[in-house]
């Protein structure tokens, strides 16, 4: 089995031009990562892999003076270029990453082959290490198979390709030293702050013919965190980027006829009207009849069964869960082995119970799970997302939303109190049924470390749920989020304001409207308004992307039971907050949060 590293490596960067080739105590930086590489016990081939164009011809004589081979390809398309690289050189596994990381570690390049040869693993990862000294090994096989997956030509940041479709076996290297395991530290060239970070590591470990360890570099930087201090604050642009360019784009593989729906509600019907305006028309209903709606209307031209026996003799190609919360857990447990897809609507339960057997489900199926919240598909949440990315905010600092409704003029057609979100037996209650700003902010924000919660009763409307609710999440980032939500207020409001170090952005869905102002901004501007923005389109959006990832095949999405799950532990902990009146800690093991 011939092994080799491929190091990725352009010389386009307009951040920090010609990056990898700037000198560094008498040596282009790509040089001292080659250095590093040759302490490797396993590889038999070092491979710079560049584009054919000209501005890389200097990457192709260090190269032939360094003793290691080149390879030139397309210029965007690095899959692509990776595997040309690997077919031309008869490589079979494949250790990669791109030259932006001078401080990759030649031992956990080692590991990685070790780990390999133990689990015959598609992709490893070793992403516990500091960003900067990790890698990835890859099958050369697997990597064929991404090329026939894909249909993009830009594929500069690729590992979704493994992690996303759920079609190859992904391990993640364990990384035994403690010391190593700080995943929020970035090492990585990017800015020119970036290069005084690693001018200042030179300056303290550096000696002519000797290569320092990662060792070396973390007891540095504890000594002196002065020297992360260099560079942090280009953190937050780096991960923005980084996110951005991560995005991939599958063929699509397997297709979707045949939709089963659980729960026949308005919901449920929206639904079902927005499948067939996407085309499909091939609709079962599994009814019970306990709800509402005893009758479904004629337009809806669906085929309406009772029983398990039929759901099985069906064979639905996915399945819509939109019956009352507490009762999701339990059909999509039962429709994981044999969909492809299965839609839950907001929230994914009625609590954190049963979520670990859930994940281990889906994880043994490999069935497409899309949680939905369909507010993240409105435009005002398109539009905050939007100008986040679009500029240099700064950190996020608070997030402020408020949200009331009055209850029983949500469905005046039916007994409110007999309705599933007014019922503690079927998962009701303001905090799980109106989560949406709860995962809006954890979207935003980014995971939960410390919930407290406050829950209040109204004699206006005695229910045995909670009417009222104000949670308070502190988010890793260091966010902090004041959410309030209640079933009391006339006429309904939903609006919301988010801080950041440079700027604001504020929303209003009642005046259909999002307004921002950035630091150096004489007045703000209105970002985003549409009065004639007609909800339904959300609804067909969500719908759309959900269709769309099934026949993809996405098995991890921006909608999976990862991003539902985060929401569902903020809910959970605002009900324990309310009952023992304290703060709730949300454990997490990172080191450090870039």
């Amino acid at each position: 089995m011939k092994i080799a590293f491929l190091i990725t490596a352009r010389l386009k960067s307009t951040r920090l031009p010609k990056k990898v080739i700037k000198n560094l105590c008498g040596k282009p930086i790509i040089v001292h990562m080659i250095d590093r590489l040759k302490q490797s016990k396993v590889l038999d081939e070092i491979i710079i892999c560049t584009s054919t164009e000209r501005q890389d011809d200097p990457l192709v004589e260090i190269a032939e003076r360094e003793g290691v081979q080149c390879y030139r390809g397309d210029g965007d398309d690095v899959v692509s270029r990776l595997l040309g690289a690997a077919s031309k050189f008869n490589v079979d596994y494949i250790v990669n990453i791109t030259a932006d990381c001078p401080f990759v570690d030649p031992a956990y390049v080692d590991l990685i082959v070790d780990n390999y040869k133990r689990t015959n693993a598609d992709l490893i990862r070793s992403w516990d290490l500091p960003h900067g000294a990790f890698s990835y090994g890859v099958k050369t096989e697997a990597l064929e198979k991404v090329v026939n997956l894909k249909d993009s030509t830009d594929t500069e940041v690729w590992y979704q390709y493994f992690t996303d479709t759920g079609l190859f076996n992904v391990v993640d290297l364990d990384i035994k030293n403690k010391s190593h395991k700080r995943p929020g530290l970035r090492m990585t060239l990017d800015y020119p702050e970036d290069w005084q970070f690693f001018e200042a590591i030179f300056e303290e470990l550096y000696e002519n013919g000797k290569v320092f360890s990662l060792d070396a570099i973390l007891q540095l930087l504890d000594k002196k965190p002065e020297i992360i201090d260099l560079n942090k604050d280009c953190s937050a642009k780096f991960y923005k980027r980084y996110s951005r360019q991560s995005a991939i784009k599958l063929k699509k593989f397997q297709s979707v006829k045949k939709v089963l729906v659980i729960g026949c509600g308005s919901i449920g019907q929206r639904h079902i009207r927005n499948l067939r305006i996407l085309g499909i028309t091939n609709i079962i209903a599994f009814r019970s009849k306990r709800g509402h709606f005893q009758d479904l209307p004629q337009e809806l031209s669906v085929t309406e069964i009772n029983s398990w026996d039929e759901v099985l003799n069906e064979k639905p190609d996915v399945a819509i869960i939109a019956n009352p919360t507490s009762l999701h857990l339990e059909y999509v447990l039962k429709l994981l082995p044999l969909l492809k897809g299965i839609f839950v609507e907001k929230p994914l339960s009625h609590s954190m119970d049963g979520i670990d057997t859930l994940i281990s489900e889906i994880d043994k199926h490999r069935t497409v799970l899309f949680v939905g919240h369909n507010l993240m598909f409105h435009p005002i949440a398109k539009t905050i997302k939007h100008f986040i990315d679009a500029n240099e905010l700064g950190n996020m600092i608070n997030i402020q939303c408020q949200v009331g409704q009055w209850l029983p003029d949500w469905h005046p057609y039916e007994d409110f109190k007999q309705a599933y979100y007014a019922r503690k037996d079927l998962g009701g209650g303001v905090a799980l049924t109106l989560i949406h700003e709860i995962h809006m902010a954890v979207d935003l924000a980014g995971d939960p470390s410390e919930v407290a919660g406050m829950q209040s009763s109204s004699d206006i409307l005695p229910l045995d749920v909670d009417v009222i609710s104000d949670v308070m999440v502190r988010h890793k980032s260091g966010c902090v989020s004041q959410i309030h939500l209640d079933y009391i207020q006339k006429p309904s409001h939903r609006s919301g304001l988010i801080s950041f170090e440079h700027g604001w952005i504020s929303y209003d869905y009642n005046q259909h409207a999002v307004i921002a102002q950035k630091k150096d901004d004489n007045n703000s501007t209105t970002i985003w308004s549409d009065d004639s923005y007609d909800a339904n389109e959300m609804y067909l959006d969500e719908m759309k992307k959900f269709i769309e990832y099934v026949e993809e095949h996405r098995f991890k999405n921006p909608f999976d039971i990862e991003s539902a799950v985060e929401s569902l532990k903020i809910v959970d902990a605002l009900f324990e907050s309310q009952k023992y009146k304290n703060i709730v800690e949300i454990p997490y093991d990172k080191q450090f949060e870039f």
